[in-house]
């Protein structure tokens, strides 16, 4: 009896929470309060980064920054659903917000009449961004110390054989875990193999078929270069890359119709601040 008892209680419980009202707030209302943002910051974090900042410890300007994209998410997820869409994808408010986004914006924003000049004009400002990197082509052998470096140095410069040479070259130093001949490489992709001080070293070197230089230092130890090329930083024509220059353009023009479009929409709801500066 006494469980019986118990059970209907239970029950009635349930369905008396079930018929009132969760919230008198209307649907084009957003309330953000800390806890709404402290979870919305953690759901967010890059996970393969070990030094995300706690909730705590963000700044008001963090936070602000945080309103912002929690609000525009909250924008977007509720259009999705006034749409329908949460009916036939997941409740994701994530996939909601990229789903509403497409319903408000279109995935495609087509862009008519647009003007060889204005094409042109877009390049001249965003120059920088259109430069072939300086590059080096080299082979090394690798050493663990300066010294025996120095010393096979020594040997290189004596032998006069070409033949022995040139079995001096393909058999001295150690395994190194990457390559021994680069060709044409940026700076960037050198970093990654010899560290930022190898990087340094390998371009401060001039070009010099004939001779071997160093020893260097790199991030993992020495190395003798015979650096055979070098191209300088090369400013890129228009000409020459005018697809990718339209293309940049266009994906400028339609972020920045996207976002006045979602500013807009953002500018219809009421937004309930209840957050709390630290």
């Amino acid at each position: 009896i006494v469980v019986i008892v118990g059970l209907i209680i239970g029950l009635s419980i349930i369905f008396l929470s079930t018929i009132q009202p969760t919230s008198d707030i209307n649907e084009d209302t957003i309330i953000v309060n800390n806890r709404n943002l402290e979870v919305f910051y953690f759901n967010n974090l890059d996970s393969e980064n070990p030094y995300n900042q706690d909730f705590s410890t963000l700044s008001d300007k963090q936070i602000n920054q945080l309103k912002k994209e929690f609000i525009k998410r909250e924008v977007l997820a509720k259009e999705a659903k006034k749409l329908g869409l949460d009916k036939i994808d997941s409740i994701i408010s994530a996939r909601l917000a990229q789903l509403g986004q497409q319903a408000l914006v279109g995935e495609i924003i087509e862009f008519e009449d647009i003007e060889l000049s204005e094409i042109s004009d877009f390049f001249e400002i965003n120059k920088s961004q259109y430069i072939e990197s300086e590059t080096i082509s080299f082979s090394h052998i690798f050493f663990d110390t300066e010294e025996r470096a120095k010393s096979f140095l020594l040997k290189l410069k004596n032998e006069s054989d070409d033949s022995k040479l040139k079995n001096l070259i393909n058999t001295g130093g150690i395994v190194f875990p990457y390559q021994k001949n680069y060709s044409k490489k940026p700076y960037s992709f050198i970093v990654g193999h010899f560290g930022e001080i190898g990087a340094m070293n390998l371009f401060a070197l001039k070009k010099n078929i004939k001779d071997w230089q160093g020893p260097i230092k790199s991030s993992l130890g020495f190395h003798l270069v015979n650096v055979f090329n070098r191209t300088p930083m090369k400013q890129m024509a228009l000409e020459n890359i005018f697809s990718e220059v339209k293309r940049d353009y266009y994906d400028q023009l339609r972020k920045k119709d996207t976002k006045n479009i979602i500013s807009n929409k953002i500018l219809e709801y009421e937004i309930i601040d209840e957050t709390k500066v630290n």
